[in-house]
């Protein structure tokens, strides 16, 4: 009982202390950084920091390379899409390896014998 009273007061202030989102990086922000000269580090930093995610077409890419964005920062922000697919899909093979492997098929893997 006591240690519920000395740790629900730090779960609260661990709680209460998470900051907010940063705003993601849009495509003009990206244009804007390339046409202002950032270097490419810089702006693949700030996508990182932003944990902005990119959906490109192919018409986004030809705007984003007429507008002087390197192909390198290209390149990353299209791989942005997949590095979040492959993380979405670790986190589902995760429960469900949780579900089938550690409590068990709903039947059982060993047969009775007769």
């Amino acid at each position: 009982m006591k240690l519920t009273w000395f740790l629900m007061p730090l779960l609260l202030v661990g709680c209460a202390t998470t900051g907010s989102r940063p705003q993601p990086l849009t495509q003009a922000g990206i244009i804007a950084l390339a046409q202002a000269g950032t270097a490419d580090a810089e702006i693949i930093q700030q996508i990182d920091e932003t944990r902005s995610i990119y959906r490109l077409g192919a018409a986004d890419v030809i705007r984003l390379r007429q507008e002087g964005v390197s192909e390198t920062v290209v390149n990353y922000m299209l791989d942005t899409y997949v590095r979040y697919a492959v993380a979405v899909q670790r986190r589902q093979d995760a429960f469900e390896y949780d579900w089938h492997y550690r409590w068990g098929y709903w039947y059982s893997p060993i047969r009775r014998c007769r």
